[in-house]
Protein backbone atom coordinates (compact mmCIF):
# COMPACT_ATOMS: atom_id res chain seq x y z
CA UNK A 1 0.00 0.00 0.00
CA UNK A 2 1.65 3.49 -1.26
CA UNK A 3 1.17 6.56 0.30
CA UNK A 4 0.74 9.70 -2.05
CA UNK A 5 2.51 12.64 -0.17
CA UNK A 6 1.12 15.80 -1.90
CA UNK A 7 3.74 18.12 -3.20
CA UNK A 8 3.89 21.38 -1.37
CA UNK A 9 4.88 24.71 -1.87
CA UNK A 10 7.97 24.30 0.15
CA UNK A 11 9.27 21.57 -2.01
CA UNK A 12 9.68 24.06 -4.80
CA UNK A 13 13.55 24.19 -6.14
CA UNK A 14 15.26 26.28 -4.13
CA UNK A 15 17.92 27.12 -6.67
CA UNK A 16 15.16 28.10 -9.31
CA UNK A 17 14.30 31.06 -6.67
CA UNK A 18 17.81 32.15 -5.95
CA UNK A 19 18.27 32.56 -9.90
CA UNK A 20 14.66 33.97 -10.04
CA UNK A 21 15.92 36.45 -7.76
CA UNK A 22 19.00 37.38 -9.11
CA UNK A 23 17.68 37.76 -12.08
CA UNK A 24 15.19 40.89 -11.37
CA UNK A 25 18.36 42.05 -9.08
CA UNK A 26 20.01 42.66 -12.27
CA UNK A 27 17.28 44.75 -13.65
CA UNK A 28 17.72 47.12 -10.08
CA UNK A 29 20.40 49.91 -10.90
CA UNK A 30 19.89 50.61 -6.91
CA UNK A 31 20.70 47.31 -5.42
CA UNK A 32 23.57 46.75 -8.22
CA UNK A 33 25.45 49.94 -6.46
CA UNK A 34 24.46 48.15 -3.28
CA UNK A 35 25.49 45.20 -3.78
CA UNK A 36 28.56 46.43 -4.95
CA UNK A 37 29.61 48.24 -1.93
CA UNK A 38 28.90 45.60 0.31
CA UNK A 39 30.86 43.23 -2.09
CA UNK A 40 33.97 46.17 -1.31
CA UNK A 41 33.44 45.78 2.29
CA UNK A 42 33.84 41.91 2.32
CA UNK A 43 36.43 42.12 0.53
CA UNK A 44 38.09 44.65 2.86
CA UNK A 45 36.94 42.47 5.51
CA UNK A 46 38.27 38.85 4.51
CA UNK A 47 41.82 40.39 3.58
CA UNK A 48 41.90 42.06 6.93
CA UNK A 49 40.78 38.48 8.70
CA UNK A 50 43.57 36.14 6.68
CA UNK A 51 46.39 38.47 7.33
CA UNK A 52 46.07 38.78 11.24
CA UNK A 53 45.13 35.46 11.64
CA UNK A 54 47.30 33.73 8.84
CA UNK A 55 49.99 36.19 8.54
CA UNK A 56 50.06 37.90 11.20
CA UNK A 57 49.73 41.50 9.86
CA UNK A 58 52.90 40.82 6.88
CA UNK A 59 50.58 41.22 4.14
CA UNK A 60 49.39 44.95 5.02
CA UNK A 61 52.63 45.49 6.44
CA UNK A 62 54.34 45.12 3.30
CA UNK A 63 51.68 46.16 0.93
CA UNK A 64 51.17 49.53 3.03
CA UNK A 65 51.62 50.14 6.92
CA UNK A 66 51.16 48.04 10.30
CA UNK A 67 47.52 49.20 11.58
CA UNK A 68 48.88 49.06 15.25
CA UNK A 69 52.19 50.32 14.41
CA UNK A 70 53.00 53.71 16.30
CA UNK A 71 54.84 57.03 15.62
CA UNK A 72 54.73 59.52 17.69
CA UNK A 73 57.09 61.47 15.84
CA UNK A 74 54.40 60.78 12.84
CA UNK A 75 50.93 61.88 15.21
CA UNK A 76 48.59 63.81 12.89
CA UNK A 77 49.89 63.99 10.06
CA UNK A 78 47.87 65.41 6.74
CA UNK A 79 47.00 62.65 3.96
CA UNK A 80 50.13 62.15 1.78
CA UNK A 81 51.23 59.65 -0.53
CA UNK A 82 52.68 57.70 1.83
CA UNK A 83 49.34 57.91 4.23
CA UNK A 84 46.50 58.24 1.80
CA UNK A 85 44.05 59.20 4.96
CA UNK A 86 46.77 60.61 7.13
CA UNK A 87 47.75 59.38 10.84
CA UNK A 88 45.94 59.25 14.03
CA UNK A 89 46.66 60.71 17.70
CA UNK A 90 49.78 57.74 17.72
CA UNK A 91 50.97 58.30 14.42
CA UNK A 92 48.73 55.20 13.44
CA UNK A 93 48.40 54.86 9.36
CA UNK A 94 44.57 55.55 8.99
CA UNK A 95 43.81 54.24 6.10
CA UNK A 96 45.19 50.48 7.60
CA UNK A 97 43.22 51.14 10.20
CA UNK A 98 39.95 51.60 8.39
CA UNK A 99 40.38 47.93 6.43
CA UNK A 100 41.29 46.36 9.41
CA UNK A 101 37.79 47.81 10.95
CA UNK A 102 36.09 46.45 7.82
CA UNK A 103 36.27 43.08 9.68
CA UNK A 104 34.74 44.10 12.94
CA UNK A 105 31.74 45.95 10.89
CA UNK A 106 31.08 43.08 8.81
CA UNK A 107 31.83 40.65 11.77
CA UNK A 108 29.15 42.31 14.10
CA UNK A 109 26.61 43.20 11.65
CA UNK A 110 26.25 39.15 9.87
CA UNK A 111 26.60 37.87 13.70
CA UNK A 112 24.59 40.03 15.37
CA UNK A 113 21.37 39.72 12.69
CA UNK A 114 22.42 36.09 13.07
CA UNK A 115 21.29 35.68 16.54
CA UNK A 116 18.13 37.80 15.75
CA UNK A 117 17.19 36.18 12.61
CA UNK A 118 17.20 32.00 14.33
CA UNK A 119 15.74 33.41 17.29
CA UNK A 120 13.17 35.89 16.39
CA UNK A 121 11.91 32.94 13.56
CA UNK A 122 11.48 30.44 16.18
CA UNK A 123 9.89 32.76 18.49
CA UNK A 124 7.83 34.23 16.02
CA UNK A 125 6.93 31.11 14.23
CA UNK A 126 5.91 29.44 17.68
CA UNK A 127 3.95 31.67 18.95
CA UNK A 128 2.01 32.16 15.50
CA UNK A 129 1.38 28.47 14.78
CA UNK A 130 0.23 27.68 18.48
CA UNK A 131 -1.60 31.03 19.38
CA UNK A 132 -3.14 31.04 22.60
CA UNK A 133 -1.74 31.57 25.76
CA UNK A 134 2.00 30.69 24.03
CA UNK A 135 1.24 33.25 21.56
CA UNK A 136 0.58 35.53 24.53
CA UNK A 137 3.12 34.98 26.73
CA UNK A 138 6.35 35.06 23.97
CA UNK A 139 5.16 38.46 22.62
CA UNK A 140 4.11 40.43 25.36
CA UNK A 141 7.80 39.64 26.72
CA UNK A 142 9.40 40.26 23.40
CA UNK A 143 7.46 43.80 23.51
CA UNK A 144 8.71 44.62 27.30
CA UNK A 145 12.41 44.13 25.45
CA UNK A 146 10.79 45.93 22.47
CA UNK A 147 9.62 48.93 24.44
CA UNK A 148 13.36 49.58 25.34
CA UNK A 149 15.06 52.19 23.59
CA UNK A 150 18.10 49.50 21.86
CA UNK A 151 21.45 51.36 22.31
CA UNK A 152 20.12 52.11 25.63
CA UNK A 153 19.56 48.03 26.19
CA UNK A 154 22.63 47.64 24.54
CA UNK A 155 24.75 49.72 27.18
CA UNK A 156 22.78 47.69 29.82
CA UNK A 157 23.66 44.94 28.51
CA UNK A 158 27.70 46.04 28.21
CA UNK A 159 27.45 47.17 31.45
CA UNK A 160 26.25 43.77 32.87
CA UNK A 161 28.67 41.14 30.53
CA UNK A 162 31.68 43.51 30.40
CA UNK A 163 33.19 45.58 26.77
CA UNK A 164 34.01 42.93 24.77
CA UNK A 165 33.84 42.34 20.81
CA UNK A 166 32.14 38.81 21.85
CA UNK A 167 29.37 40.56 24.14
CA UNK A 168 28.69 43.29 21.44
CA UNK A 169 27.51 40.62 19.12
CA UNK A 170 25.59 38.92 21.92
CA UNK A 171 23.78 42.26 23.15
CA UNK A 172 22.71 43.54 19.46
CA UNK A 173 21.65 39.85 18.44
CA UNK A 174 19.54 39.98 21.46
CA UNK A 175 18.14 43.50 20.61
CA UNK A 176 16.83 42.71 17.28
CA UNK A 177 14.81 39.88 18.20
CA UNK A 178 11.61 41.58 18.73
CA UNK A 179 11.54 43.20 15.23
CA UNK A 180 12.01 39.48 13.61
CA UNK A 181 9.79 37.82 15.40
CA UNK A 182 6.94 40.37 14.34
CA UNK A 183 8.07 39.41 10.42
CA UNK A 184 7.55 36.24 11.31
CA UNK A 185 4.35 36.03 13.46
CA UNK A 186 2.51 37.76 10.35
CA UNK A 187 3.84 35.39 7.81
CA UNK A 188 2.71 32.27 10.00
CA UNK A 189 -0.32 33.40 10.97
CA UNK A 190 -1.27 34.06 7.01
CA UNK A 191 -0.04 30.58 6.00
CA UNK A 192 -1.19 28.51 9.04
CA UNK A 193 -4.30 27.73 7.56
CA UNK A 194 -2.96 27.56 3.80
CA UNK A 195 -4.40 24.31 1.95
CA UNK A 196 -0.85 22.43 2.01
CA UNK A 197 -0.73 23.11 5.97
CA UNK A 198 -4.36 21.36 6.34
CA UNK A 199 -2.96 18.44 3.79
CA UNK A 200 0.34 17.79 6.19
CA UNK A 201 -1.93 18.13 9.09
CA UNK A 202 -3.93 15.35 7.39
CA UNK A 203 -1.38 12.99 6.44
CA UNK A 204 -0.44 13.43 10.43
CA UNK A 205 2.94 14.30 10.02
CA UNK A 206 4.37 15.60 13.39
CA UNK A 207 3.84 19.89 14.23
CA UNK A 208 7.08 20.14 14.68
CA UNK A 209 8.00 19.21 11.10
CA UNK A 210 4.61 21.34 9.82
CA UNK A 211 6.05 24.25 11.42
CA UNK A 212 9.78 24.30 10.30
CA UNK A 213 9.49 22.42 7.22
CA UNK A 214 6.35 23.91 5.74
CA UNK A 215 5.07 26.88 7.12
CA UNK A 216 8.61 28.49 7.91
CA UNK A 217 10.30 28.13 4.61
CA UNK A 218 7.50 29.93 3.20
CA UNK A 219 7.54 33.09 5.21
CA UNK A 220 11.14 33.88 5.34
CA UNK A 221 11.40 36.51 2.21
CA UNK A 222 9.70 38.70 4.45
CA UNK A 223 12.60 37.90 7.29
CA UNK A 224 15.21 38.15 4.89
CA UNK A 225 14.23 41.35 3.69
CA UNK A 226 14.45 42.83 7.21
CA UNK A 227 17.59 40.99 7.80
CA UNK A 228 19.40 43.16 4.99
CA UNK A 229 17.93 46.49 5.86
CA UNK A 230 18.50 45.79 9.81
CA UNK A 231 21.88 44.92 8.93
CA UNK A 232 23.20 48.81 8.54
CA UNK A 233 21.45 49.74 11.56
CA UNK A 234 23.29 47.14 13.59
CA UNK A 235 26.52 48.55 12.41
CA UNK A 236 25.34 51.72 13.08
CA UNK A 237 24.54 51.06 16.90
CA UNK A 238 27.75 49.11 17.44
CA UNK A 239 29.61 52.04 16.04
CA UNK A 240 27.95 54.03 18.36
CA UNK A 241 28.56 51.84 21.77
CA UNK A 242 31.89 51.63 20.88
CA UNK A 243 32.49 55.41 20.15
CA UNK A 244 30.87 55.29 23.85
CA UNK A 245 33.53 52.88 25.48
CA UNK A 246 31.05 50.21 25.58
CA UNK A 247 32.01 48.14 22.78
CA UNK A 248 35.49 47.19 21.23
CA UNK A 249 38.31 48.15 23.08
CA UNK A 250 42.18 49.70 21.87
CA UNK A 251 44.06 48.53 20.14
CA UNK A 252 41.66 46.79 17.87
CA UNK A 253 40.75 48.71 14.85
CA UNK A 254 37.19 49.75 14.89
CA UNK A 255 35.27 52.67 12.51
CA UNK A 256 33.43 53.72 16.19
CA UNK A 257 36.60 53.78 17.93
CA UNK A 258 38.43 55.77 15.48
CA UNK A 259 35.47 58.22 15.93
CA UNK A 260 35.77 58.51 19.79
CA UNK A 261 39.35 59.37 19.41
CA UNK A 262 39.22 61.43 16.87
CA UNK A 263 36.89 63.86 18.43
CA UNK A 264 39.39 65.97 20.61
CA UNK A 265 41.28 66.50 16.95
CA UNK A 266 38.63 67.72 14.61
CA UNK A 267 39.64 71.01 14.23
CA UNK A 268 43.50 69.84 13.34
CA UNK A 269 42.89 66.65 12.34
CA UNK A 270 39.73 66.55 10.57
CA UNK A 271 40.29 63.36 8.80
CA UNK A 272 41.23 61.23 11.75
CA UNK A 273 37.05 61.46 12.02
CA UNK A 274 36.26 61.84 7.59
CA UNK A 275 37.37 58.83 6.50
CA UNK A 276 35.95 56.29 9.60
CA UNK A 277 32.40 58.41 9.51
CA UNK A 278 32.84 58.06 5.48
CA UNK A 279 33.12 54.05 5.61
CA UNK A 280 29.86 53.77 8.03
CA UNK A 281 27.89 55.87 5.98
CA UNK A 282 28.88 54.16 2.42
CA UNK A 283 27.93 50.21 4.22
CA UNK A 284 24.83 51.55 5.89
CA UNK A 285 24.26 53.09 2.44
CA UNK A 286 25.23 50.14 0.69
CA UNK A 287 23.47 47.96 3.09
CA UNK A 288 20.08 49.68 2.16
CA UNK A 289 20.59 49.93 -1.07
CA UNK A 290 21.20 46.30 -1.69
CA UNK A 291 17.83 45.38 1.00
CA UNK A 292 15.12 47.93 -1.25
CA UNK A 293 16.38 45.93 -4.47
CA UNK A 294 16.16 42.02 -2.90
CA UNK A 295 12.64 43.46 -1.49
CA UNK A 296 11.15 44.73 -4.84
CA UNK A 297 13.28 41.27 -6.38
CA UNK A 298 10.88 38.93 -3.96
CA UNK A 299 8.04 40.24 -3.93
CA UNK A 300 5.77 38.48 -6.85
CA UNK A 301 3.47 41.23 -6.70
CA UNK A 302 6.39 43.85 -8.61
CA UNK A 303 8.83 43.64 -11.11
CA UNK A 304 12.05 44.95 -11.67
CA UNK A 305 12.40 43.99 -15.16
CA UNK A 306 11.18 46.48 -17.62
CA UNK A 307 10.74 44.91 -21.53
CA UNK A 308 11.54 46.18 -24.45
CA UNK A 309 8.59 45.76 -26.74
CA UNK A 310 10.14 46.82 -29.96
CA UNK A 311 12.55 43.49 -29.38
CA UNK A 312 10.02 41.12 -28.40
CA UNK A 313 7.57 42.02 -31.60
CA UNK A 314 4.16 42.61 -32.28
CA UNK A 315 2.57 39.62 -29.74
CA UNK A 316 3.48 41.13 -26.91
CA UNK A 317 2.49 44.23 -27.82
CA UNK A 318 -0.48 45.53 -25.63
CA UNK A 319 -4.30 45.26 -27.36
CA UNK A 320 -4.42 49.22 -28.23
CA UNK A 321 -1.12 49.26 -29.84
CA UNK A 322 -2.18 46.33 -32.06
CA UNK A 323 -5.44 47.86 -33.12
CA UNK A 324 -3.66 51.15 -34.03
CA UNK A 325 -1.00 49.12 -35.99
CA UNK A 326 -3.90 47.23 -38.41
CA UNK A 327 -4.56 48.49 -41.11
CA UNK A 328 -8.23 49.92 -41.81
CA UNK A 329 -10.76 47.42 -43.11
CA UNK A 330 -11.66 49.46 -45.82
CA UNK A 331 -8.17 49.60 -47.60
CA UNK A 332 -7.18 45.97 -46.30
CA UNK A 333 -9.36 44.57 -48.99
CA UNK A 334 -8.96 47.42 -51.53
CA UNK A 335 -7.08 47.51 -55.19
CA UNK A 336 -5.66 50.88 -55.71
CA UNK A 337 -6.64 52.11 -59.29
CA UNK A 338 -4.62 55.10 -59.81
CA UNK A 339 -3.90 56.53 -56.27
CA UNK A 340 -7.80 55.63 -55.60
CA UNK A 341 -9.12 52.68 -53.65
CA UNK A 342 -11.69 50.71 -55.58
CA UNK A 343 -13.70 48.48 -53.18
CA UNK A 344 -14.10 44.97 -54.78
CA UNK A 345 -16.57 43.69 -52.09
CA UNK A 346 -19.31 41.62 -53.99
CA UNK A 347 -22.65 43.59 -54.22
CA UNK A 348 -26.07 42.31 -53.86
CA UNK A 349 -26.40 41.10 -57.42
CA UNK A 350 -23.06 39.17 -56.77
CA UNK A 351 -20.88 41.37 -59.00
CA UNK A 352 -17.93 43.74 -57.82
CA UNK A 353 -19.00 47.36 -57.13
Amino acid sequence: MSTNQPVTEAEIDTESRLRGTIRELRHSPTAIAGAIMVGVLVVLAVFSTIDLVVFNKQLITAIHADPHQMNTMNRYSPPSLSHPMGTDQFGRDVLSRVIYGSRIALAIGVISVGISFIGGVACGATAAYFGGRIDDLIMRLLEVLYSIPGLILAMTLMAIMGPSVYNLFLAYGVIGIPAYARVMRSEVLSLREAEYVEAARAAGLPTRTILFREIVPNGLTAVIVQATLSMGGVIIGAAALSFLGFGVQPPTASWGRMLNDAQQAMIIAPWAAVFPGMMIFLTVMGFNMLGDGLRDAMDPRTTLWKPDWDELGDDFLPTDDRQREEPDAVTDGAATDGGTAVDRRPDEHGGNR
